[in-house]
């Protein structure tokens, strides 16, 4: 273990009673560093759900991808485009498209995936401006802090996300799906276990059922794993939730439930937004920093931003600690 990991601030805490995490990486050759020091990296990461890297060097998507292969990692390759997001060099891509001026509240990548990202990195690579901010919640806490009656409800049956694609608005499912026609369409809702319904007009509607606490294949406790909150309709504006109402009746773009098909009640949504607040921690970006993130172990999100800082992020497998997440048994 390096000098710096040593001196590490909070290294031998829970995370309950530290900051976030932060390494300091060597100049002159700072993502050589980061391979040698991937294993101390990774413990890290598993023990505290996220760690800051900073001085990381990064600066192009090349970089980053070149940071993910060093730390023992391979390229994600969703089945499934939740969010609008572009695709850049080397797996990687831009973070989820979201209004500057508004908050995003916290998810996990690939949440309602049958094989989710394991780890996500994210860099900033410029600040046009002090101060901006990175949110990561430690889910691992979230139950202590939800009624026992919710936590029972989504750990007995999991959770559901309903899906509509409208001609016309938002992705269309050729893009999230990166098919071209319905044949090819589905043996991939099949293989991921989406059921599908065409509905008049020819808006598609897909529903999956999921587990939402997880193993984590590596330390195997579970895990608190999926984004009711993030996905559901009560979280969007009360304006733009009455316009796309209006617009699409029960048909909205996506809604979330609870897997028995329960919908969330505002009271619970509530509870699950002020907990995801209570377990979180704040990074105010400096250029050159890395968070290195467990997806099972954290969420992530941000405040409005301060002067848009230009981030990639890049969604990682972990060789030989395969997920799966089905539907609950």
């Amino acid at each position: 273990m390096s000098g710096n990991a040593a001196a590490l601030p909070g290294a031998g805490a829970s995370w309950t009673d530290a900051d976030l995490p932060v390494v300091h990486a060597p100049t002159g050759d700072p993502i050589g560093w980061l391979a040698d020091e991937a294993p101390m990296v990774r413990d890290l990461v598993r023990r505290q759900g996220a760690i800051v890297v900073r001085g990381s060097g990064i600066t192009s998507p090349y970089d980053l991808a070149t940071a993910r292969d060093a730390l023992g990692l391979s390229p994600h390759r969703p089945a499934e485009h939740l969010v609008p997001r572009e695709s850049l060099a080397g797996g990687v891509v831009t973070p989820i498209r979201w209004p500057e001026d508004r908050e995003r509240c916290p998810s996990q990548e690939g949440a309602g995936s049958l094989r989710p990202p394991a780890l996500v990195l994210t860099a900033c690579t410029k600040l046009t401006r002090s101060g901006s901010q990175h949110h990561i919640s430690d889910v691992r806490r979230l139950p202590e802090l939800l009624p026992d009656g919710l936590v029972d409800r989504v750990r007995t049956f999991g959770w559901a996300v309903i899906r509509t694609f409208h001609e016309g608005f938002g992705m269309s499912w050729q893009k999230a799906f990166s098919v071209s026609t319905r044949e090819e369409l589905k043996p991939v809702l099949d293989r991921e276990d989406v059921k599908s319904t065409w509905l008049p007009g020819g808006s598609l509607r897909t529903m999956r059922h999921r587990a939402a606490f997880v193993d984590h294949p590596r330390t195997g406790e579970g895990c608190w794993f999926n984004d009711l909150a993030f996905y559901n309709t009560g979280s969007l504006d009360p304006v733009e939730r009455a316009t796309m109402t209006q617009a699409f009746g029960q048909d909205l773009p996506m809604q979330t439930t609870y897997g028995d098909d329960h919908p969330l009640s505002e009271g619970e949504l509530a509870h699950l937004q002020a907990a995801y607040t209570a377990v979180r921690r704040e990074v105010t970006w400096q250029e050159g920093d890395l968070v290195v993130a467990d997806n099972l172990l954290t969420a992530q999100g941000r405040p409005p931003l301060v002067g848009s800082p230009q981030l990639l992020v890049a969604l990682a497998d972990d060789p030989g600690a395969d997920l799966l997440v089905a539907a609950p048994t």
